[in-house]
């Protein structure tokens, strides 16, 4: 409601005092751009190649309205922590958990980390399985071979994630740099995919429909059930979720009160990074085409880069999400561990808490190894309760709060009556 708006909205000077709070004390901090490519490379990595099914089964009009109705209530959701986030009744949260725990309570702020390490260890698996089987894609190799074998390629993306995690324990280290790269190779990988579509779009028939419900072919294919349905519109979940980085990215800011502008244009981007390609390849290879569209594109030099760009831009997203996750088991084990110090007995430490994260996303993808039954697991559990639930039920407990005394202390103070000058 609009009140609850205004009660969010904090003032000038709070706004101020608590931008410093948040942001590196020194102003050290990474600036907003930098956000911006590290928020767009952790949701679109490894989700555009999930846009032509989507809209060929939701329609490519239809479709992209729908997106745009999904992402504008996760926008509106994550705007009540972003707020809080910048306004000092808070305090300077660095985790969702500090966050939410701030403006709601303990048991929330637990379901909210829960949600998340649930989130980061399902999410990395599927990081996992994208980075394999592009790579398997690239090497080529013939069915039935040695080199054929997925798990060899789980484990030859893997081991390098886990090594890097060892030097790379925060962000505003190297991420920030590995990020602005994945960025650009993002924007060219979503240009070879419409490239790669277009160049053979004889190879399938032109048969999706533009609104939901309404192609002939569709109905006939029998395309429209509610299994396909729901994993469809659980897409759009998935491939903009920002709860789950954007505190810790306010936290790392020079200008945390920037968030909201700096969220708004990576939505932006990202939708018209999914709309381009997901049209584009609904349009054109209609019903025929497979989820994910990187593996259908034929053995050119366009789909072998496109799956070297895939590669790349997932193994950084794996990457990320182990990052945070084994900042969250630290937490646990060790509130007061120095990420600065690289001493033997630190970094066998730091070792110990990136095995859990490590460990589970190899079980996962060794015994559910499809990434759309994957994405579904992740979006029916994590990623809706955190997007949308979590965020609407802090948001009304922290319009509910009474204002501070501190909060007050700006304002100035009222004139003595006549009575009270008089008196000694």
């Amino acid at each position: 409601s609009h009140s609850l708006c205004s009660r969010l909205r904090p003032s000038r000077r709070r706004h101020q005092a608590s931008a410093m709070s948040a942001g590196d004390p020194n102003g050290h901090g990474m600036p907003s751009h930098l956000t911006f490519f590290m928020q767009v490379s952790f949701n679109t990595a490894g989700s555009v190649i999930l846009m032509p099914w989507t809209f060929a089964t939701l329609g490519y009009v239809s479709g992209p309205l729908l997106m745009a109705l999904f992402f504008g209530v996760t926008l509106k959701a994550q705007s009540y922590l972003n707020r809080a986030a910048v306004d000092g009744r808070a305090g300077a949260a660095r985790t969702l958990k500090e966050l939410v725990t701030g403006m709601a309570g303990r048991r929330l702020g637990a379901a909210a980390a829960g949600l998340q390490a649930a989130n980061l260890l399902l999410v990395m698996p599927a990081e996992l399985d994208v980075t394999a089987t592009a790579l398997q894609y690239v090497v080529n190799a013939r069915p039935g071979s040695a080199a054929h074998c997925n798990i060899i390629y789980v484990l030859v993306v893997a081991v390098p994630a886990v090594l890097v995690t060892q030097v790379v324990r925060r962000f505003g280290h190297k991420t920030g740099a590995l990020a602005c790269t994945s960025f650009a190779l993002i924007v060219t990988k979503c240009a070879l995919i419409v490239y790669g579509i277009l160049r053979h779009a004889d190879l399938y028939a032109s048969d999706a429909a533009p609104v939901l419900g309404t192609g002939a072919a569709a109905l006939s294919a029998g395309t429209y059930t509610w299994p396909n349905l729901f994993s469809a519109l659980g897409n759009f979940l998935w491939v903009f979720a920002p709860v789950f980085l954007n505190t810790e990215l306010v936290a790392e800011m020079q200008k945390p009160h920037h968030v909201h502008c700096q969220l708004l244009m990576a939505c932006c981007c990202m939708f018209a990074l999914y709309a381009v390609v997901g049209i584009v390849g609904a349009r054109t290879w209609g019903l025929s085409v497979q989820d994910p569209i990187n593996l259908q594109l034929p053995y050119d030099w366009v789909g072998v880069t496109v799956n070297v760009l895939l590669l790349y831009s997932a193994w950084l997203d794996y990457l990320i999400s182990e990052i945070v996750f084994t900042g969250y088991v630290q937490e646990i084990f060790e509130p007061g561990f120095d990420k600065g110090d690289f001493s033997a007995g630190a970094c066998a430490r730091w070792f110990a808490y990136s095995m859990p994260a490590n460990t589970c996303a190899l079980v996962l993808i060794s015994t559910v190894p499809q990434l759309e039954t994957l994405v579904g697991v992740i979006v029916a559990t994590s990623v809706t309760l955190s997007s949308w639930t979590i965020p609407a039920l802090a948001g009304l407990h922290w319009g509910r709060r009474p204002v501070k005394d501190e909060e007050t202390a700006d304002a100035p103070a009222a004139a003595p009556s006549p009575k009270q000058q008089q008196q000694p």
